[in-house]
């Protein structure tokens, strides 16, 4: 079902910035909001709170009418993000606040945003279900699960269709620095070695395009009664250390600097996180279009542009 007009909170994010981007080549009247201090892409209108309260976005959005909200803001995707106050203030009471705010402003369907974190550790290597038991035991993950069903109890309770949407392993143009491509980037850029490691984690890796693909394509369906919860994936199994070695490979890097073994894993490492992408390609016929070698060399061109701009600039 088509839609005229969203509003993404996180617009200034990772997710965020790319789906404000394709609902506007869309032809999507578009608000993104952020906090005071976000850099907000172009949209038609933006809208700056720090703290969100259902009266205050009520208020500022008067006379506005909004079709579907995206609720891409989250807290705790950087490694130093880890306080549990925050956490679970921005991740759990965040999305009940935007929750109301959409039922009060009429919204017609509610697209959450959720995580790949949010599911619990994998025994045996197998693709991911959506019926696999959200019982993650890191504060990130327990804080977006969490959110997920705070959110679509309170959507329930106030007739808003709630899409519950779990992302797996973005990657592309726009990653923070902290990242893994962003990271072999500069360092490799520099010819130092890069500290990994072992590189044998199992991952699920999308491109950033396809996420806003699939995420616009969520709410279509929600906006039809058409409910999840969805992996939002690619299906296809590649290890860490194959990524990296790919990115090396394109960037003409010998793979001698890529020193795998250097870092621990984190405690709360998954070694096996690859979804089951087959309910939403049911649902909605959404395949990514991106496959992980171009997608990588879309990031590295991004990264090369980016570097090039900051040379020029310092001198």
């Amino acid at each position: 079902m088509n839609f005229s007009t969203a509003l993404v909170t996180g617009a200034s994010g990772f997710i965020g910035r790319a789906l404000v981007t394709h609902l506007r080549e869309n032809a999507k009247r578009v608000i993104a909001s952020g906090r005071e201090t976000s850099a907000l892409p172009p949209a038609d209108r933006q809208l700056k709170l720090d703290v969100p309260s259902t009266g205050s976005v009520t208020e500022a959005l008067r006379g506005e009418s909004v079709d579907v909200v995206f609720h891409c803001a989250a807290y705790g995707v950087s490694p130093q993000d880890r306080n549990p106050a925050r956490m679970l203030e921005a991740n759990v009471m965040a999305t009940g606040t935007w929750v109301e705010a959409a039922a009060s402003i009429g919204a017609r369907a509610f697209v959450y945003a959720g995580s790949c974190s949010e599911y619990g550790r994998v025994v045996k290597p197998e693709r991911i279900r959506e019926s696999h038991p959200l019982d993650a035991d890191d504060l990130y993950g327990a804080a977006k699960a969490a959110g997920g069903r705070w959110g679509s109890a309170l959507a329930r309770s106030l007739g808003l269709p709630f899409q519950w949407v779990h992302l797996f392993g973005v990657f592309g143009p726009g990653e923070a620095p902290h990242r893994l491509l962003p990271y072999v980037h500069e360092r490799l850029s520099r010819g130092e070695r890069v500290d990994l490691t072992s590189g044998l984690q199992w991952r699920d890796l999308l491109y950033v395009e396809d996420a806003a693909r699939g995420l616009f394509r969520a709410a279509e369906i929600a906006l039809e009664g058409r409910l999840g919860p969805f992996n939002l994936c690619t299906g296809e199994p590649v290890t860490v250390r194959s990524v990296t070695q790919e990115f090396a490979r394109q960037m003409g890097a010998s793979f001698e600097l890529l020193d795998f073994g250097a870092r621990a894993h984190r405690p709360d490492e998954p070694m096996w996180m690859v979804g089951d992408d087959s309910l939403l390609a049911h649902a909605t016929g959404f395949r990514p279009s991106i496959g992980l070698s171009e997608g990588i060399a879309l990031t590295l061109r991004a990264l090369e542009r980016t570097r090039s701009a900051s040379s020029v600039a310092a001198r």
